[in-house]
């Protein structure tokens, strides 16, 4: 036998109490059987919701004390889920782009406040959280499954390794050439699944959110230099930057991530027998603009929108071995700064990727 449903619960917050009985009136009628809470005071929400569970709350926007976009931001910030109803006496598009920016899951003016328009409102607004719930639920067990299983990965990848190393030294150095060839081609099997297991796992803790703060832009060139020192040697090849480097808004350790990447990329991808990647920034009163710029192979402009998704790849893995996630890591690591990224290039003539962040504050 199924199990009958549990009476809606929603709760009106209004100064008025008119306007409270008004919308709870025509919420019976709207929602048979729902139980309906009546607030007045706006501070008292967030700990009753605390307490006590929601289907949906409805907020007066004119309220003393904490108005309803207020409200509706901390009650957003604690309760990520709690479809939210905005109830207004006047109404324009900069007050709706304000109020879905504040968290609010719909709105509705109260001249036009009905048994259908509110069933239609409040109704949608709870199906519309309920399916952001399951789909956030769904993504991060699916995180956690590509996180684990990237981490049962490594121990048979590196036991492949290691004993195809063992028996190639095993093995007499007579009439065992081919044996040896065909050890080398599994350990650089292995070690290609290896190095993608440890980027799928980057791609996997990208999708959290990320500590932004103050970043020094020289701190994060010097780590650059670092890292790639020895790739710089072998290739010849030179990074310039500039003498003066701003702060930005943002994650040091994502900033390292992005400007290793492309800089890597602009010494990979080139043919030139002095690869150079230069990196130049602009500073505006609100944000900083990068372009990291090479003189390599450059990109195909039917590839340009390609380039960032999961696995795409320009080149066969014989020509420039890589996983096909690098410019992928890059963008999710962009966006978790709240920034933006974006290629320019030309066959035979080089990449650009402009890259923008926040400006720090002073």
């Amino acid at each position: 036998m199924n199990k009958a449903p549990s009476p809606q619960q929603l709760l009106v917050v209004d100064d008025s109490a008119a306007e409270r009985a008004l919308i709870a009136h025509t919420l019976r009628a709207a929602f048979p059987g729902a139980e309906i809470s009546l607030v007045q005071d706006p501070l008292r929400v967030v700990p009753l919701c605390e307490e006590s569970t929601f289907d949906c709350v409805l907020l007066d926007y004119n309220m003393p004390e904490l108005d309803g976009l207020s409200l509706a931001r901390r009650l957003r910030a604690a309760h990520p889920n709690l479809p939210i109803v905005l109830v207004t006496s006047v109404g324009d598009e900069m007050l709706v782009a304000e109020a879905l920016r504040s968290g609010v899951s719909d709105y509705i003016p109260k001249g036009r406040i009905g048994i259908e328009s509110l069933r239609r409102i409040v109704g949608g607004a709870i199906l519309a959280c309920s399916q952001k719930q399951l789909i956030d639920t769904q993504r991060s067990e699916l995180e956690y499954f590509a996180f684990a299983l990237a981490h049962d990965f490594k121990q048979p990848i590196r036991q492949i390794i290691t004993f195809s190393e063992l028996v190639s030294e095993a093995l007499t150095a007579d009439g065992n050439d081919d044996t040896r060839r065909r050890l080398a081609f599994l350990r650089d099997a292995a070690e290609r699944l290896d190095r993608l297991v440890d980027v799928m796992g980057q791609y996997t803790l990208l999708n959290q959110p990320a500590d932004l703060e103050a970043v020094d832009l020289e701190r994060v060139i010097a780590a650059v230099r670092a890292s790639l020192s020895t790739y710089l040697t072998e290739r010849g090849g030179e990074f310039l930057t500039p003498a003066r480097l701003p702060a930005v808004h943002g994650n040091e350790t994502l900033m390292i991530q992005v400007l290793e990447n492309l800089v890597l990329n602009g010494l990979k991808y080139n043919q030139s027998p002095a690869p150079r990647v230069e990196l130049t920034i602009v500073q505006g009163a609100s944000s900083v603009a990068m372009v990291v710029r090479d003189n390599g192979i450059g990109i195909e402009p039917d590839y340009l929108k390609e380039i960032f998704k999961p696995l795409v790849r320009l080149h066969t893995s014989a020509q420039y071995a890589g996983s096909g996630l690098g410019l992928t890591l890059a963008r999710k690591a962009v966006m978790a700064q709240a920034g933006d990224i974006w290629c320019d290039s030309a066959p035979g003539e080089g990449s650009a990727f402009h890259v923008t962040l926040p400006a720090a504050t002073s």
